[in-house]
């Protein structure tokens, strides 16, 4: 890849005025980065994996441990975090997203950094606002979930490797151990980044003293983390949703992973990596570190989990590598310096990047972009049309996936609160589990006759339109034959209302 390379500067006056430059290009590409990601936070629903953030992280510590005996010890670390942000902000659809947009920018930051470290100040930054376009990261900055944090992990975790290199002392080694612990406790995949660490520790360092004290932190990070990553193992039943290998796997890897579903992006970054493996023969010595650097970045931890999907449990999932993220973001931008070589070139290759990603960047945005699912559309309803001892019926009969009808509850629990839940079982606190048990309606019959009215969630009906109302409307062929309907029936209630959406349906009941 032809690319100048400017030579850092050794110290002096030249390194204290290069300084602030390097410090403001990682602050406004941060900054860009995370308002990029957080427009339009509060439109698509809460969903399963949402609801099940908000319901661990909203509970107290002591709870939150509890449960973590019995399922997510894996997000116990990302959950404490979430705690305490929930500590400042409300758990709504806007405030709880807040957070992976604000660590977006962090990993962002981070990347500039690295990518000045390793590079030039144009590939630094170029990969910056690459980072910021990348739809796998527009889809962390809106997901109440670990993923932008594990990007942030990831990249700032590789800027400290490289820093304990060029100190090599023993206080910086030690804070690198107990980092990589942290990152791992924060996503469990993320103790993969010593493998790649390894080659970088490789390619980098001239020193074999140096490597020796590398292979002693690392060595000091897996002893420590080895009872946590056993005990995971107790808990691989939550991810048995996870399809086997098959031949489809390559395709998600280039599509997915990195790209969500967006293939035009996917195309223009393919494209622009050929174009840029065509001149490696005139790449400078730092351009092929850093592709050595961040090919073992995307590999290693992929065909990590690869072959522990194979050998022991199926795992990979493309989320599930977003700690490797900012890889694809440094190669990207230092693919489109190599190509486009002038600010003119690289400002027109960042444009086709960014409108390459624009519609599935609004597709994300979307009101059902999370799996489909509509949680937050349901509790808007309830929010606005129940009334303080209305009665709520949840029709458990649902095909819902990945889970049952209760998580809904869970992602907005205060629009529920007004309402008589007498189908509700233990707690999910009393349960140390994520949602809260759930009581046939049948057992709870004998309460009806005291309900003002009945609001029953079901499943969508296709058949029926997505609002109607009128003294006494059909049921409909899904909600017909569900006993959370049959029961309330034969006390005398009858639909007057009805709402739909993508999976639910809402319906008002009275006498």
């Amino acid at each position: 890849m032809s690319i100048t390379l400017s030579p850092e500067p050794a110290t002096g006056d030249g390194q204290r005025q290069a300084a602030p430059a390097r410090t403001l290009d990682a602050v406004w590409v941060a900054v860009f980065a995370a308002v990029f990601s957080a427009v339009g936070a509060a439109r698509p629903s809460l969903w399963f994996d949402e609801a099940a953030t908000i319901s661990a992280s909203t509970r107290s510590v002591p709870e939150l441990w509890r449960m973590l005996g019995n399922i997510d010890a894996v997000h116990g670390l990302y959950y404490l975090v979430m705690h305490g942000w929930f500590a400042v902000f409300p758990a709504t659809e806007f405030w709880s997203r807040l957070s992976s947009s604000v660590a977006v920018g962090l990993a962002a930051a981070g990347v500039v950094v690295l990518g000045r470290r390793l590079s030039t100040r144009s590939v630094a930054v170029t990969a910056g606002v690459v980072f910021a376009l990348l739809p796998r990261v527009t889809w962390a900055g809106l997901e109440t979930r670990s993923y932008a944090l594990a990007m942030a992990a990831g990249v700032w975790l590789t800027v400290l490797c490289l820093a304990a290199l060029r100190r090599d002392r023993a206080r910086w080694w030690a804070g690198y151990a107990a980092l990589m612990l942290v990152g791992t406790l924060l996503n469990v995949f993320c103790i993969l980044l010593l493998a790649v660490h390894a080659v970088l520790v490789a390619v980098i360092s001239g020193s074999r003293a140096v490597r020796w004290h590398w292979a002693l932190a690392a060595a000091l990070t897996g002893a420590s983390a080895a009872p946590f990553l056993l005990f995971t193992q107790t808990q691989l039943f939550q991810v048995n949703w996870i399809s086997s290998l098959s031949a489809r796997t390559i395709g998600t890897i280039l599509q997915e992973q990195y790209f969500d579903h967006s293939l035009a992006f996917a195309v223009v970054a393919g494209l622009v990596i050929a174009a840029g493996a065509l001149s490696w023969s005139r790449a400078g010595r730092r351009s092929r570190q850093l592709v050595v650097i961040t090919v073992a970045w995307i590999a290693v931890p992929t065909i990590a989990l690869i072959v522990y999907s194979v050998v022991r449990h199926p795992v990979y999932y493309p989320r599930y590598l977003s700690f490797t993220v900012p890889a694809i973001a440094l190669l990207l931008g230092l693919c489109i310096v190599a190509v486009g070589k002038s600010r003119a070139g690289i400002t027109a290759l960042l444009m086709v990047f960014a409108l390459a990603a624009t519609p599935n960047y609004l597709a994300q945005r979307g009101p059902y972009a999370k799996e489909g699912m509509d949680y937050s559309q349901v509790a808007d309803v309830i929010t606005r049309y129940a009334a303080p001892g209305d009665c709520l019926v949840m029709d458990n009969s649902t095909t819902w996936k990945p889970g049952p009808i209760r998580p809904l509850l869970a992602a907005r629990p205060s629009a529920f609160a007004k309402l008589h839940d007498y189908g509700r079982g233990p707690s999910a606190i009393q349960r140390n589990w994520l949602w809260d048990g759930h009581i046939a309606v049948w057992t709870w019959a004998d309460k009806m006759p005291g309900c003002p009215a009945i609001w029953t969630v079901s499943e969508y009906d296709k058949t029926l339109p997505d609002h109607q109302q009128g003294s006494a409307l059909h049921a409909g062929p899904r909600l017909g034959r569900a006993m959370a309907y049959q029961v309330p029936s034969r006390f005398g209630f009858r639909v007057v209302e009805r709402w739909q959406f993508n999976f639910a349906q809402v319906t008002k009941s009275i006498r």
